[in-house]
């Protein structure tokens, strides 16, 4: 039985190795590091509804529309957003605190590139500060990175 114990691990361990040692393609490291498109823009808000799994209050979101100028030479995105108007899906008191103080940003990158904010600009995706521009550094998969400002340049209630 130990004969046979032995001759499985030995099996097992040579299973797990390969003989491909050399002449394997590299993969392509992708050099852009460029803003490529705005998904979306939003507004979040704590409704008076409560969840029925966890008994606390739903957060709602409401989509902005937007339209957004992306100019890669000078490494700037401009969005244009509109607020819709108020009404069963956008409580009168949530639409009158929509601002660009109170939104969430989320932008498309080039192929494995990778977004940090510079400075005090907030996290793409989580509701921030966009009554500024903001900076960002974009990091190519090859480590190029190049520095992109996002704003807002209308903001349309």
């Amino acid at each position: 039985m130990k004969k046979y114990s032995y001759l499985l691990c030995l099996s097992f361990l040579f299973a797990l190795t390969s003989c491909l040692n050399s002449n394997l393609d590299d993969l392509p490291e992708f050099e852009e590091n460029e803003i490529t498109g705005v998904q979306r823009v939003e507004y979040r808000y704590v409704s008076d509804e409560i969840s029925q799994a966890s008994q606390q209050n739903i957060v709602k979101y409401v989509t902005l529309t937007n339209k957004a100028t992306i100019d890669k030479d000078a490494r700037h995105v401009g969005i244009e957003v509109t607020v819709p108007a108020a009404g069963a899906a956008f409580p009168d008191a949530e639409h009158a605190k929509c601002s660009t103080k109170e939104i969430a940003v989320m932008v498309s990158l080039s192929t494995a590139a990778r977004l940090t904010p510079v400075g005090d600009a907030p996290k793409l995706g989580v509701p921030g500060d966009w009554s500024k521009a903001n900076k960002y550094v974009v990091t190519a998969a090859n480590g190029d990175t190049a520095e992109w400002t996002i704003e807002i340049t209308k903001f349309t209630k």
